[in-house]
């Protein structure tokens, strides 16, 4: 198994430094550091202000930045293969991660900044779209412990089977316990209170319920998980497991990707409290 960790050195890099660390010897993995450094402003930004003696600062400044970068990385872990490259970071860790065709991208995310970031997505955002790999995010905030108890939300379809199947793997390897989440959504509150409930409509409802807890039970038992239906808003429901249950890891499928609106796994990301692993 190989991991990539691309990091920024900071705080919410070095939480993800933390759980790649963690699942590196049970796993076996190699461990693969990635720092990127943007390149340097080219002269025709200057135009005429451009001048040699300020070329030769830009690039003394540039060396020094590369050689401190450089001691920094193989502080992380002088175990690990270190990788320092000058360009853009999206590009480069893209480009990475099919070089060495890795198991895991593992980096920190400081989550939507600003316009931009909503639109197009952070870059953490857009290596989950567009790497086809699984990615650990991260959050500055996050709380970082021992990967005991994990919790699987899944819509019952391939990317989230995907994700149990990769959390399987490592609960085996960490020894830990998974706990299997649907969420069914609730009935929304009709304009006008409509004081006699529909009979049929109950019955239809309770039929869903039935049909969805008998599938979830049959999926989480083969995996060894603890089957768990709500009836809560998707990033509802996940958040009150974390908070209720001790978990110390959410695994997710990788949601359709609503750049005004927002999707269930940008949501995720954003509140969880916990490391969050989404598979595509």
């Amino acid at each position: 198994m190989k991991i990539l960790h691309p990091t920024d050195f900071s705080e919410a890099s070095m939480k993800a430094l933390e759980v790649a660390k963690q699942l590196k010897e049970p796993l076996g993995a190699k461990l693969i550091l990635l720092h990127t450094l943007e390149p340097p402003p080219s002269m025709p930004i200057y135009g005429d202000y451009w001048t040699q003696s300020l070329d030769e600062v830009v690039k003394k400044v540039q060396e020094e930045g590369i050689e401190q970068a450089r001691k920094h990385l193989a502080t992380l872990d002088s175990s690990a293969e270190h990788h320092l490259e000058v360009g853009k970071p999206l590009k480069i860790i893209l480009d990475y991660a099919k070089k060495y065709d890795v198991d895991l991208i593992a980096m920190g995310t400081q989550g939507v900044d600003g316009w931009v970031d909503r639109v197009l997505g952070t870059v953490t955002e857009r290596v989950i779209e567009l790497s086809g790999k699984p990615v650990l995010a991260v959050r500055p905030e996050a709380e970082v412990k021992p990967i005991r108890h994990i919790l699987v939300g899944t819509a019952l379809a391939e990317p989230s089977i995907r994700a149990l199947a990769f959390a399987k793997k490592i609960a085996d390897a960490m020894g830990a316990r998974i706990t299997l989440l649907h969420s069914l959504e609730p009935i929304p509150e009709p304009p006008i209170p409509i004081h006699m409930p529909d009979p049929e409509m109950e019955q239809q409802r309770q039929a869903l319920v039935e049909k969805l807890a008998k599938q979830l039970e049959e999926l989480a038992s083969q995996y060894g998980a603890r089957p768990l239906l709500l009836e809560a808003k998707p990033v509802e429901a996940v958040c009150k497991v974390v908070a209720e249950n001790d978990i110390d890891a959410v695994f997710i499928g990788k949601s359709r990707q609503h750049r005004f609106m927002g999707s269930v796994t940008r949501e995720i990301l954003e509140r969880a409290k916990v490391p969050v692993f989404v598979h595509p």
